[in-house]
């Protein structure tokens, strides 16, 4: 990593009379950095088993910011009124190497069934998979065979159209301006009462690339989403295209996204200082200056930031990239070449031949071809967009507190803040899998698929499984391995090959009825868009206990009791699928939870102590050369607690039961007993009975979110430091400092990966059993691979005044 940032700032100050006075400011900085990456050739790997390089891709970038700032104060009476201004002119210079090379994997999850013919050619050859272990199986069979069921070509375009030599930097220039104004006015009716209000608002220019590499879609993504969500609640599939067109001012086209003018943020607080001279309150409050009460409620925006536009350019495959690749359940490990089966069976994929092959070679990748529309061609891409239907996050903050000082210089502080917080940044798959209704029964497909589950965990004979109305009204057609109903043959359809995945049964029925693409749209499988559509909830209560005038002692005690929830806590930087996804788009309330950053308890202290030897002190050493080695020393510390994050419980590993990329994680059927087994990292006290407490999630099912916490933190830091007066001068000093971090040195466990082997689940978990190493220790819940904080460490330094 290089990193050279600078910045400056010039300002004038007038005082254009005794109440009146104006601060302008200019500031100027400029981040440059260069992030080298590890690789310069294809990236090539085999999923879960090994790649020889991380492959991550050098970007540099270069921010510049321009900032104007102006603020009037005027005093006029027992009114202090402010005005001011904010211009910041933001221009965000990027090279990157992220859609430079292609990408082929020998990749498990892509083979034909989601994987399932890897290890079901196994077992039917008559060998046994230990329960919990057909994700490892398939794993390393993926990686035996040596061939890659999934790749890319990453393909990058001039602004005139043309292609790109493969490894060529894509170069961007973000910008946009944003525009603050305020007033405020601070009002003291009384000595011990102020009354603050003041109203800000603000304008941000929609983010746009300055050289007219930007394209957008023709249609609002979230408006889009919205008719599809309609209409399949009618039984009909909206399987409309969704278009790109070049966008921005310098194609006088549309912007990412719409202006938001509707920015006020208001504001006011109270503080007071009670005046009591005795009796009850008298003794609660004190007199003026003793005690404050405080209190305020504030309404605020915030501001976009580039990340959304640089996140889009970089994982967008529309306009000035192309990305054409093999979708999931294309590739079989038999019958290759062979005739096409009842359900399909695919050819097999092409053979690993050494590291830094030639991708774009491999069969199923056309010649590069600038597209400002993905094909309808039923191909289920897994991409990613920006939906033009934002509009700024909102937050909404209110606090009360009430203070106190306390006999020797104490003070004691108590305080509420709340926080509601809507429009929050979150991503979502506008492509999520139809929740078909069928208008003749009115039941959806997760009620209908969801009756199928129960039907399998039951393992109920096929003979003996009654007609569903929704498929039969849906799939009057379908028969299959000789099934007189449609309900029967999505059942034996299921167990024989999609093997309880949903999403891959919707991809098995989705042509088989009266229409085609039932479940997917024909452009995408998942499409996965930034969006405004994210909300919060926070209430927190502290404590803080501080000693401010101690002449030998000052400490400072704070407590805070507090809980988050939100359906999405990532941030703009996260990934498109990351910890800001909503699994499920077409129900957003079921990821709802406590945030991924949700710390119940915390705690933290510090002091410093001035131990009492030397000249002048409760032990006086009544010497220059005692108090020259016993005077002079102090102790501080910082001590700190919190309560462990949370995690999702297992996911269900190989199986995607509500969306098409990201798999759901496990329901909890009784609850789980955690204990963070230091002997064994693991997180359960009995890994076996914790799986049995589980249940694969069902079709639409995205889990339970965060209902795991990690194990918590504490840490003591120390320094000691030894002032040395120096005889020949008293101006002149040596300080001796010995810091130590950690003290205790003790170690808390954290998770830092969470693989299929320690954190997946099969399909019935009630009645697997958990899989161990060799030395018959569980694999199942090993999660805690690495520490919180750093082991203990020392530092020493010595310091020379004069």
């Amino acid at each position: 990593l290089w990193s050279h940032p600078l910045g400056f700032v010039l300002g004038h100050n007038w005082t254009i009379s005794s109440n009146k006075i104006n601060n302008f400011r200019y500031g100027f900085t400029r981040q440059a950095f260069s992030n080298q990456g590890d690789s310069s050739e294809n990236n090539i790997s085999f999923r879960f088993v090994y790649s020889p390089r991380r492959f991550v891709r050098t970007l540099s970038r270069i921010t510049e910011t321009h900032n104007f700032t102006d603020d009037f104060t005027w005093l006029k009476g027992n009114h202090t009124m402010q005005f001011g201004g904010n211009v910041r002119i933001v221009r965000n210079k990027r090279s990157s190497l992220g859609s430079a090379f292609d990408v082929a994997v020998a990749n498990p999850s892509f083979y034909n069934q989601s994987g399932a013919v890897l290890d079901g050619a196994i077992t039917a050859a008559g060998y046994t998979i230990g329960n919990g272990q057909n994700s490892i199986v398939q794993n390393a069979a993926s990686a035996l065979i040596g061939r890659f069921s999934q790749y890319s070509s990453n393909f990058t375009f001039d602004i005139d159209g043309s292609i790109l030599p493969s490894g060529t930097p894509s170069i961007r220039n973000f910008a946009t301006e944003e525009y603050d104004v305020y007033g405020q006015d601070t009002w003291r009716p009384f000595s011990n009462l102020t009354i603050t209000a003041g109203l800000r608002y603000s304008l941000s220019r929609p983010v746009y690339e300055k050289n007219g590499f930007q394209v957008v879609p023709d249609t609002p993504l979230g408006d889009f989403f919205d008719r599809r969500v309609a209409s399949a609640a009618q039984g009909v599939p909206l399987n409309d295209s969704i278009n790109f067109v070049l966008g921005g001012s310098a194609n006088n086209g549309p912007g990412f996204y719409e202006m938001d003018k509707n920015n006020f943020q208001p504001r006011v607080a109270v503080a007071w200082s009670p005046d009591f001279e005795g009796g009850f309150l008298g003794a609660l409050f004190g007199s003026e200056g003793t005690s404050t009460i405080r209190g305020g409620f504030s309404i605020t925006n915030d501001a976009f930031g580039q990340q959304l536009a640089v996140s889009f350019d970089g994982l967008s495959t529309i306009g000035f990239t192309s990305n054409s690749g093999i979708s999931a359940n294309t590739y079989d490990i038999t019958g290759c070449n062979g005739p096409v089966s009842a359900i399909g069976t695919p050819p097999c994929a092409p053979l690993f031949t050494g590291f830094n092959q030639d991708v774009r070679s491999l069969p199923g990748i056309p010649a590069p071809v600038q597209l400002f529309s993905t094909p309808a061609d039923e191909s289920q891409r897994i991409q990613t967009s920006l939906d033009a239907t934002i509009v700024s996050p909102i937050h909404y903050v209110w606090n009360v507190s009430y203070g106190r000082n306390l006999l020797k210089g104490m003070y004691i502080e108590a305080s509420y803040v709340g926080r509601a917080a809507r429009n929050l940044f979150a991503t979502r798959d506008i492509m999520a899998l139809n929740n078909l209704v069928d208008p003749v029964s009115g039941t959806d497909w997760y009620t209908a698929a969801g009756i199928i589950n129960q039907l399998t965990i039951a393992g109920t004979n096929v003979a003996n499984v009654q007609p569903i109305p929704y498929f039969e009204n849906l799939f009057p057609g379908l028969r299959f391995g000789g099934q007189p109903t449609a309900t029967q043959s999505v059942y034996l359809i299921n167990q024989n090959f999609a093997g309880s995945d949903w999403t891959f049964l919707q991809s098995i029925l989705d042509d088989r009825g009266s229409v085609r693409n039932y479940f997917f749209h024909p452009q995408y499988a998942a499409f996965s868009a930034f969006g405004t559509t994210a909300s919060s909830d926070y209430h927190g209560a502290a404590v803080s206990l501080r000693q401010r005038l101690g002449d030998t002692l000052t400490y400072d005690i704070n407590y805070s009791f507090s809980k988050s929830i939100d359906n999405a806590s990532g941030l703009q930087t996260g990934a498109s699928y990351g910890s800001q996804f909503i699994l499920n788009a077409l129900r957003p309330e079921d990821n709802r939870s406590v945030s991924d950053f949700d710390a119940r308890h915390v705690i933290n202290a510090n002091f410093i102590l001035q131990l009492p030897f030397g000249k002048g002190q409760m032990f006086d050493t009544n010497g220059m050369t005692l108090d020259f080695f016993l005077g002079g020393w102090q102790l501080a510390g910082v001590y700190r607690f919190n309560t462990g994050l949370p995690i999702n419980t297992p996911f269900q590993a190989g199986r995607w039961a509500t969306n098409w990329n990201i798999s759901s994680t496990a329901i909890r059927t009784a609850p789980l007993n955690i204990q963070y087994n230091r002997g064994t990292q693991n997180i359960f006290a009995d890994p076996q009975a914790a799986l049995n407490a589980l249940r694969a999630p069902g079709p639409g099912e995205t889990g339970d979110r965060n209902a795991i916490r990690l194990p918590g933190y504490q840490s003591l830091d120390l320094g000691l430091t030894k002032n040395f007066k120096l005889p020949w001068n008293e101006n002149h000093k040596l300080q001796f400092r010995w810091e130590v971090f950690n003290v205790t040195n003790v170690q808390y466990f954290t998770s830092s990966t969470r693989s299929r082997t320690a954190w997946g689940i099969g399909t019935n978990p009630a009645t697997a059993t958990a899989a161990t190493d060799a030395q018959g220790n569980f694999l199942f819940g090993k999660i805690l691979d690495s520490i919180q904080g750093s082991p203990r460490s020392m530092q020493f330094g010595l310091r020379y005044e004069f």
